[in-house]
């Protein structure tokens, strides 16, 4: 490459694709190269018992500020990484106000996305215990035990079964959306 095509390029941040499920030992070895900062944005889910795991904001992406004619080489190969996100074999600049934006959302990286309560009507995915995997309708609340009915499919026939809330996803306030999920 000519040196007028890395004139357009600035120290700033670039995304980076991350081999899966790689994101945070890839941000960690970009983060350790001199001169190299790397962000990975992330969430929780807190709950009544625990938080949920951080997962990535992003699943397969982060982000990292470098001055790609001096540290593209080193980026591109860390442990990791899959590639640097390019058009027309030029890394893609992400402008400084996505950055900043994202880092006003979560200033130490975590972003806390609460769950939103159940109602009658949402469709739900049991995720752990007997019905693992499965979807349904919610059909009744029974707060004072902390549980739900739900409209299975179950052998070709809808069954409501009542099932501890905690084994259904929750639908979430995610940041990025715009309003339900």
């Amino acid at each position: 490459m000519s040196k007028d095509n890395f004139e357009d390029w600035s120290i700033g941040w670039y995304c980076l694709r991350a081999k899966p499920r790689m994101e945070m030992l890839a941000a960690q070895t970009i983060g350790n190269l001199t001169d190299v900062e790397a962000f990975l944005p992330r969430t929780i889910r807190p709950r009544k018992e625990k938080a949920s795991p951080a997962k990535p904001l992003f699943p397969g992406y982060f982000f990292a500020r470098f001055d790609p004619v001096m540290h593209l080489r080193n980026v591109h190969f860390a442990h990791g990484v899959s590639y640097i996100v390019r058009r027309n074999e030029v890394p893609v600049h992400v402008p400084p106000q996505v950055m900043i934006a994202l880092r006003l959302i979560s200033p130490d990286g975590i972003l806390e996305i609460p769950d939103q309560p159940h109602k009658v009507g949402d469709k739900v995915k049991a995720i752990s215990g007997l019905f693992k995997g499965d979807e349904g309708t919610v059909t009744k609340l029974v707060s004072a035990r902390e549980r739900v009915k739900v409209l299975f499919e179950i052998l070709g026939r809808q069954t409501e079964v009542e099932i501890d809330e905690s084994l259904l996803e929750f639908p979430s306030a995610h940041p990025m959306s715009s309003g339900s999920t």
